[in-house]
């Protein structure tokens, strides 16, 4: 092997992130999986540019990604058939390019991924990412699978790089609450205790939960506030609530910057000292992973929470003075007709003000997707394009054929159970509802 081929300087990095056209608004997720690794392949050396190709038509996709040595695209299963054909594009372009496949999908299936990718990254991308760097710097092309490591202390992560894009493509107006101006997306940990049998979190992180330390999260939050002005802020955990101590700490930290934030977590990782705390700090919307409004539902999805327990984290959630948001998916296994009548009836009672749906759809790395017959399902629809169900069949998605077989509902009536809510869901402000696909995560 032939060492020092190159310097490092000399090899260039392209960071793609793929568009997004089923979200109603693709720049609202600030993909900060990229721009963390933006920060590692920087800080080591390495010549790094990042092309996002949010909101852009793929008639302009080559012009928009600089030609590299090394390209790295991460990809969700619903972007994954898209990221092929990009990927596609650069090797007819670069056949000599290093072409790398990262993120949920890749890391969920594996044995199953398009030959266009020599190189692909399951789990943590950032020392992975350096490997690659390294054995293709020295000349060393045999090896195609990367396995990242978790990255025990998080504080030795550099900032996500965002000043490596444009500001409306890193601040989002949408991000916090309709007219809260831009917002920056934080993430403080890694990981979820949790084991829900329709979320692939486990398949990247392996339940291994680790958190950035109150003073790095403090830095990089007065960074931010510093630089470019920003007072909004989306903390984009899974579970902002799962270290109550560590969580006192951040918000003691937070409190005097004058700043406003929104936090997701489970219903079961609440009180009212931590409530408290985050609402002295400036939190004023906490997101809940309800899921369904029936409890056996909940029992078979392993989502380890009671309906008791939501209703009195949401009651507790108000009486701080903070709005609460729900986040639901239509047709989990077991779920029957009359959900969309007992999911009124549980907002209305709750007095929710905002609910998120989705429908369900069972993704790569997901316990129902490796064991439908379990949950008695049947998948029918590998066509991983048709992989996302935004707003509980609106905007147009509700002729799309389902990509399962339900266990209790046919596709008709899965249908039927979506529609209603847009004319009877009173108390709740549509315009508010956000545009997420059910990703590969779900809380």
């Amino acid at each position: 092997m032939e060492q020092n081929k190159r310097r490092k300087e000399d090899v260039r990095l392209n960071l793609i992130i793929p568009p997004n056209p089923y979200l109603g608004d693709d720049k609202r997720n600030l993909p900060l999986g990229i721009l963390y690794l933006a920060a590692v392949a920087r800080d080591a050396g390495y010549s790094v540019r990042v092309s996002d190709l949010r909101g852009k038509k793929p008639e302009t996709f080559e012009s928009a990604i600089e030609s590299s040595d090394v390209y790295g695209i991460t990809a969700s299963t619903p972007d994954y058939l898209r990221v092929v054909k990009i990927a596609k594009m650069l090797k007819e372009r670069n056949p000599d390019s290093l072409r790398i496949l990262g993120g949920i999908h890749a890391t969920a299936l594996p044995n199953e991924i398009d030959s266009v990718f020599n190189g692909l990254v399951l789990g943590e991308g950032e020392r992975a990412l350096l490997s690659i760097l390294e054995d293709y710097r020295i000349g060393n092309d045999s090896k195609r699978i990367y396995v990242g490591k978790a990255i025990k202390d998080l504080d030795t992560i550099p900032f996500p790089a965002r000043e490596m894009l444009p500001f409306e493509n890193v601040f989002n107006e949408n991000a916090l609450f309709y007219g809260a101006g831009p917002t920056a997306s934080v993430i403080t940990s890694r990981g979820c205790p949790q084991k829900c049998a329709f979320c692939a979190s486990d398949s990247m992180w392996k339940r291994n939960l680790r958190f950035r330390s109150p003073d790095n999260v403090f830095s990089e939050i007065k960074h931010i506030i510093e630089k470019y002005k920003i007072r909004n802020f989306r903390i984009m955990d899974d579970t902002v609530t799962a270290n109550r101590r560590r969580l006192e700490e951040i918000c003691s930290k937070l409190s005097p910057l004058d700043i406003r934030f929104r936090v997701e977590t489970r219903v079961d990782y609440i009180d009212s000292d931590s409530l408290s705390s985050l609402k002295k700090a400036g939190c004023e919307e906490i997101a809940y992973g309800i899921e369904s409004p029936t409890q056996e539902v909940l029992d078979i999805s392993r989502k380890g929470i009671t309906l008791e327990q939501a209703k009195k984290a949401i009651k507790m959630t108000h009486d701080t003075g903070m709005i609460t948001r729900l986040f639901f998916i239509i047709g989990l296994p077991g779920e029957t007709p009359g959900y969309a009548r007992r999911l009124i009836d549980f907002v209305e009672e709750t007095k929710t003000e905002a609910v998120d749906l989705s429908t369900f759809v069972p993704y790569p790395g997901c316990d129902i997707y490796r064991n439908p017959a379990k949950y008695g399902l049947k998948l029918k629809n590998r066509d991983f394009s048709q992989y996302h169900m935004t707003l509980g069949l609106r905007q147009g998605e509700i002729d799309r054929e389902f990509t399962f077989e339900h266990d209790q509902m046919s596709d008709e009536q899965l249908r039927e159970e979506s529609p209603i809510f847009k004319l009877k869901l009173k108390c709740i402000d549509f315009s508010r509802f956000s545009q997420n696909p059910s990703t590969n995560s779900t809380l």
